[in-house]
Parts: C-alpha cells; structure tokens; sequence
C-alpha cells in the first residue's frame, strides 16, 4: 500500500475514534467537548476568561471577528474543493501543493485536537509552511497567533507528517486587503524570494513573521491550554486592561 493511502486511513480510523468517543460519552472535557479545537486554544493564550465567557453566555459578533471572516472567506473563494483521497494522492505527488483550509485531526496524550489551518503548502510529502492570516494594522503576531500555528504543525506531526523542515508564516494584513484574491500569492511570493530562514517581511501593507516550528516549544504552550480543558485549573483572565476595556463580555465577567 502507498504511503499515502496508509496515512489516510490512519487518518480516517482516528475519524471514527472521535465519532465513537463523542456517541458513546468518552473522555469528556469541560464545556461537554470530546475534542478541542486548535482556534479556542488560541484564545486561551489571548483571554481563557474570555473564552469561558463565550461557551457560557454565547458568541458576540463583534466587527473586529466580521471583518476577520469576511477576510478568511475572500481568500478561499479560489479554492478548489477535491476529496480528501485526492488531496492526500497530490500531497505525495512531485508538485507543491497548496491546500486551503484542509480539515486536520491529531491527538496529544489522550486528548483529540482539531483544527483547519488557512493553508498549508505540501512538497513531496511533508508540509513545509503553514500559513495563518491575520487582519489588523498592527502588523503585530502576537502569542496566541504563534501557538495556534505551532498547533497546527504539532496536529500535522501526530498525523504521520515529516515536520523536521517545518515553518509557519503569520500574515498580519491591514484590513482593508481583505478582498485581495492575490495575498496568499503575494505571501507565498516573498518567502520563497528570501528563502526559508527565520525573519519578519514586509510587503506592501502586510507584514510576515516567518518562524521555524519545533515541537518542543509547541507541547509546551499546549499542555498549559489542556489543563484546563481537563478541569485541573480555572480559567486565567488576561492581565491586559486594554484587552478588558474593550472586551464584549465586561457585564458578564467575574475574575
């Protein structure tokens, strides 16, 4: 059997784990998950107070969070949608392959992580960049930014991936790029015409931190968010009063 198709079985039957884990009551986390998502334990690094305030009052749309998903929705228009045998077989071809918020599952420890990262470019096998797009002027990465994408190379890792040679790219865009078909391109286009070293671009009014993924560092940040999924400890509220002022949940919130 080719590579490929042995990965997407292990791949299916950890499918079918966390399907029969979620009917059957397994392993339950807090908030009644069976797994967790790569994008709360994000937030977990920007407020977990926050992100407890969402799973018990509701999400609130706020303009900052519309205008991230109309951004994200922009950039997969071009997309092109295939099956998940196809993707896997293109993968393992001979040309890069860019895919586009490809559905990913892993496990740490006993715990199922889940995730789509916006892309992630293949060649020959293994996954080289994950790219994670953000929208905002500061042209900042902050914390939560890196351990979402050094999740998604931890997931990629436990799938059966080779990520010795792996990197992530955060683009932090301004928003009013948010229709600009051509950013992944552009993105894409400036880290292969520096080459693959750790260093912060520039590109009209987007700026890219492109970081090298170690796992080590990855199990670190992740351990500390599965603490809490897991009910060993409470919920940290961040110490950044400018992240409190203008938080939607300031009535609900109790530190």
């Amino acid at each position: 059997m080719t590579k490929w198709k042995t990965q997407l079985e292990n791949f299916d039957s950890m499918l079918r784990e966390l399907c029969r884990k979620r009917q059957e009551g397994e392993g339950k986390l807090r908030f009644d998950r069976s797994a967790v998502s790569v994008s709360d334990i994000a937030e977990q690094y920007y407020c977990e107070k926050k992100l407890e305030m969402e799973y018990l009052h509701g999400e609130i749309e706020t303009e900052a969070k519309t205008i991230g998903s109309e951004a994200h929705e922009k950039l997969i228009e071009k997309a092109v949608e295939i099956k998940r045998a196809a993707l896997w077989k293109k993968i393992y071809g001979k040309e890069p392959v860019l895919a586009v918020e490809m559905f990913i599952i892993g496990k740490y420890k006993d715990v199922f992580l889940a995730g789509q990262p916006d892309a992630v470019m293949f060649y020959k096998g293994r996954p080289v960049v994950v790219f994670e797009f953000k929208f905002s002027r500061s042209g900042i990465a902050y914390p939560s930014n890196h351990v979402q994408a050094q999740t998604y190379g931890l997931i990629l890792e436990n799938m059966g991936f080779d990520t010795t040679r792996l990197f992530y790219a955060i683009v932090v865009a301004d928003p009013k790029t948010k229709g600009d078909l051509e950013l992944q391109r552009k993105a894409i286009d400036a880290i292969f015409n520096k080459g693959f070293q750790e260093s912060i671009l520039s590109i009209d009014d987007t700026v890219i931190h492109f970081c090298k993924f170690h796992l080590f560092e990855a199990q670190k940040s992740l351990q500390w968010a599965i603490d809490f999924w897991k009910q060993k400890r409470a919920a940290t509220p961040t110490i950044n009063p400018n992240k409190c002022s203008k938080c939607e949940y300031q009535n609900q919130c109790q530190k």
